[in-house]
């Protein structure tokens, strides 16, 4: 799909780089540095997992973070106080139709009892530290016994976002306190923090406060694309040494998530997300409850300005189409864009090889797409082939990725 109000530029960058773009934002896509928060709807809706059990009974009152589906230790929990009013399947999940429990809001925000602060979060021990981030869903991956190299990845991976930016503007010292003791509860050798080197703001910010924090590297890296993604970073950042050997990634949300974990014992309820694309007035971002619909959103923070929009989630570079607004937050939901519908025409290929040149992990999307059996395996469904491509043509569905 092409985006009308950007630039894209070829960044002639070092060999690491190679197979990266540079891109610029249009006036329409500038995002205000306030947060815009909307963590009152009427409605959440909470997705039944499959094999999950529901733990809470129609019309029975909830409380905040209370547990309402399990499935063994994985629990999930309410964002919000209120009444249970039973189940919906009108609503969707990445576009596909998913039975919801819903929860009506009584705007008290009631919790059943109060969880008092970790002073010192260093302070736990390792088998602690991971029994309480699995509990609260704080990080889904196994943490291996000899890991030594902890990767936290501060950039958005869509030039479009602001999302992990925002995170680390606003919970900066969380950020470092938590990487911290991460560092120091699993006793690592390296600790590299990495940032878009022009996000400026966190930049002076970070730059200024990482000396109190000696186990932390602050790693700059150039403002392309896809360099958010978490193959290409790692790549770009640890030597053939440290990634043959193992290493934890985590994302500037993940970090933040195991700070109210570790802090205070709680679940993650609330989450930033970028809302933008030219279809409506402004873009921002916006602190959410989680299981909040798109379409609540939309209607009580911004307006639409051009019906003839698509949605988009995760990306506009890589993100999905949704066909309705009827879609619920989820602790995966990073953005949502309104954009207006392209009326450019495929065409054919022209040849110029610029989807094989600029692949970051060394793909033909041409070849793939002529040869259903080709292996795609290497695919990170960043969409660069087909934001590149000068005949408008969709290689989404041909590499498995989100418009399959």
């Amino acid at each position: 799909m092409m985006i009308s109000s950007l630039i894209i530029e070829i960044n002639k960058v070092g060999e690491s780089m190679n197979g990266m773009v540079s891109v610029k934002e249009g006036k329409r896509n500038l995002i205000s540095h306030n947060v815009v928060d909307f963590l009152n709807p009427d409605y959440v809706y909470i997705p039944i997992l499959e094999d999950f059990s529901i733990e809470i009974e129609t019309n029975s009152q909830v409380f905040k973070e209370e547990v309402m589906l399990r499935k063994g230790s994985k629990l999930v929990y309410a964002p919000i106080s209120g009444t249970v009013i039973g189940a919906t399947e009108s609503m969707r999940v990445n576009d596909r139709e998913v039975r919801c429990v819903v929860i009506a809001n009584d705007f008290r925000e009631k919790v059943n009892h109060k969880k008092s602060a970790m002073k010192y979060i260093n302070e736990y021990v390792k088998e602690d530290f991971i029994e309480l981030i699995k509990k609260y869903n704080a990080y889904e991956g196994d943490i291996p016994e000899d890991i030594k190299v902890l990767v936290v990845n501060g950039i958005d991976p869509d030039p479009f976002e602001k999302t992990a930016s925002f995170i680390i503007d606003n919970h900066s010292s969380q950020i470092l306190e938590t990487i911290d003791a991460i560092s120091s509860i699993l006793k690592l050798d390296t600790t590299i923090l990495a940032i878009n080197n022009n996000d400026s703001e966190n930049v002076i910010n970070l730059t200024n406060n990482i000396g109190t924090y000696p186990n932390i590297t602050l790693r700059l890296v150039p403002d392309i694309y896809p360099i958010g993604f978490k193959e290409v970073l790692v790549k770009s950042i640890l030597t053939k040494k440290q990634e043959k050997g193992g290493y934890l990634y985590l994302s500037a949300q993940d970090i933040y998530t195991i700070y109210n974990v570790l802090k205070r014992n709680k679940p993650m309820t609330e989450r930033l997300v970028t809302v933008g694309g030219n279809a409506i007035d402004k873009s921002f971002v916006v602190n959410v409850k989680i299981g909040t619909s798109l379409s609540d959103i939309i209607k009580n923070c911004c307006n639409i300005v051009n019906d003839d929009y698509y949605v988009i989630v995760n990306g506009l570079i890589a993100g999905k189409t949704l066909s309705t607004l009827n879609n619920v937050i989820t602790t995966e939901t990073r953005s949502i864009f309104l954009n207006t519908k392209d009326t450019q025409k495929e065409k054919k290929c022209i040849n110029c090889g610029l989807c094989n040149s600029k692949c970051p992990v060394g793909l033909n999307p041409k070849y793939l797409k002529d040869h259903k059996r080709a292996d795609r395996s290497k695919c990170i469904h960043c969409g660069l082939c087909t934001y590149i491509c000068p005949s408008k043509i969709n290689f989404k569905p041909y590499l498995g990725g989100n418009d399959e």
